[in-house]
């Protein structure tokens, strides 16, 4: 599986975690980046208002996941 399918899958781990919200999909693939870059501290999300409108790269099958 290469780092592209990994972040993917654990942006859609952590939208599923948090209870589906709609909006927050480049939080979810900013976080899942940051956990699959090694060293990296993790963060705190920022507030929604901060990245609102900001839409991840669809995946193979035009979904957002």
């Amino acid at each position: 599986m290469n780092d592209e399918q990994r972040i993917r899958e654990r942006a859609y781990q952590i939208w599923e975690e948090e209870g589906q919200p709609e909006g927050k999909e480049a939080e979810h693939w900013r976080r899942a980046r940051e956990e699959a870059e090694p060293g990296q501290p993790q963060s705190e999300p920022p507030t929604d208002s901060l990245e609102s409108g900001a839409t991840p790269p669809p995946n193979d099958s035009g979904r957002r996941y």
